[in-house]
């Protein structure tokens, strides 16, 4: 008898949050908070938290049994993905990941990848990281520059990646390069299974406010084999294009806009200046536009879990999830300022540091807003791009 289909998101929320309200995840993520307001490193892997998850099989729910999920829809991956942001805990080794790299080799993997990474990915215990961006290629992913040219044992790799996050969690990386006979910049893009512990792999930190270091990944003859290639030569950029769906679907930032809201108005009424914070700021009008947000990425997510792919609404409530949240991070440093000294026991601090400290990058991840807001535009205009068109 085949196993019943787990589509009760409600179910998936209950049990995601008793993992996540455990009293040692409770501490790990105490633990992350503080040393991101301390700064200096990277901010650490919440390692037991996505372990948890990947025990119960929660940190890939989409994915088959056999890989280690639970044979759910995607529906259960996105409120998992809200949970994850509602309770503060780092998610861009998840992103990464299950959303990422997995979503590419569950499409396009050879059974040898699948059976060799995916299990290890779903329980928590394998981390990959994403090669996409280059230094000077910024959101044109058309645009990069590394390439993989066959060799008699397989393929040697050559070019750089930057903005790279989370890299000095991961043990792999999907890399994209181009490799010869596409035509154009789209069609020689190919992606490979690439080991961060390969001879000419090297690994450098970019300083940044960012809470997540960033890595810049210098490739010098990288040897991998014939075997490391993912899909088709020329796949790439069609692989790419499915992968970023559910991460683009705005629902990780709609959560972070829930959260850093929630966290503000407990410490103003903490501390007795809520009434006038709403007076100046309409704190009741911009909790109605976050509860806003969240429908229109749920909406996205349905769009993603009925495969309408061509659909803008992901790109619409990535860009406004993003810059909500942006906001939201904002209006909490205008309104609380800087930590004060000896300021352990605030109801928002450090949590408030990890929020300012992320915030810009939020409009730059799974997209800029510039480009999701060419997507929409060139999705009202039935596809015609909107920098192509004539102006009367």
């Amino acid at each position: 008898m085949q196993a019943a289909m787990i589509t009760d998101d409600a179910d998936v929320r209950a049990r995601v949050r008793r993992i996540l309200d455990r009293p040692r995840l409770c501490e790990e993520r105490e633990e992350i908070w503080t040393a991101a307001a301390a700064g200096g490193g990277d901010l650490p892997h919440a390692e037991a938290t996505y372990r948890a998850l990947g025990a119960a099989g929660l940190l890939a729910p989409h994915w088959p049994r056999a890989y280690g999920g639970l044979h759910a829809d995607p529906y259960a991956a996105a409120t998992v993905a809200e949970e994850l942001a509602l309770h503060g805990v780092p998610d861009s080794v998840r992103v990464n990941t299950v959303d990422n790299a997995g979503a590419t080799l569950l499409a396009a993997g050879t059974p040898e990848q699948r059976a060799r990474h995916l299990p290890g990915m779903a329980a928590g215990t394998t981390a990959f990281a994403v090669f996409y961006t280059e230094p000077e290629v910024g959101s044109d992913l058309g645009a990069l520059a590394t390439r993989a040219e066959p060799t008699g044992n397989g393929w040697r790799l050559n070019g750089a990646k930057a903005w790279n996050a989370r890299t000095s969690s991961a043990e792999f990386a999907i890399c994209a390069a181009r490799t010869p006979g596409g035509g154009n910049k789209y069609a020689d893009i190919s992606l490979f299974v690439l080991p961060l512990s390969a001879p000419g792999v090297h690994i450098t930190a970019i300083p940044t406010i960012n809470p997540e270091v960033f890595f810049h990944v210098r490739l010098d003859d990288v040897a991998l084999p014939h075997d490391a290639l993912v899909g088709r030569p020329g796949q790439g950029w069609s692989l790419l294009s499915q992968a970023l769906g559910l991460e683009r679907t705005g629902i990780c930032f709609a959560g972070r806009a829930r959260r850093w809201l929630d966290r503000l108005i407990a410490a103003l009424r903490a501390g007795g200046r809520l009434g006038a914070a709403e007076e100046r700021h309409a704190l009741r009008a911009l909790d109605a536009r976050v509860e806003a947000c969240r429908l229109l990425a749920w909406r996205a997510v349905q769009d993603v879990a009925e495969r309408r792919t061509g659909a803008s609404s992901a790109a619409a409530a990535k860009w406004w999830a993003s810059e909500l949240a942006q906001h939201v991070a904002w209006l909490s440093w205008e309104l609380l300022g800087p930590p004060p000294a000896g300021s352990a026991g605030h109801p928002l601090f450090p949590d408030l540091l990890l929020a300012v400290r992320e915030a810009p990058g939020l409009t730059l991840a799974a997209g800029t807003s510039e480009v999701l807001l060419n997507t929409v535009a060139a999705d009202l205009l039935d596809g015609e791009d909107p920098w192509e068109r004539e102006v009367v």
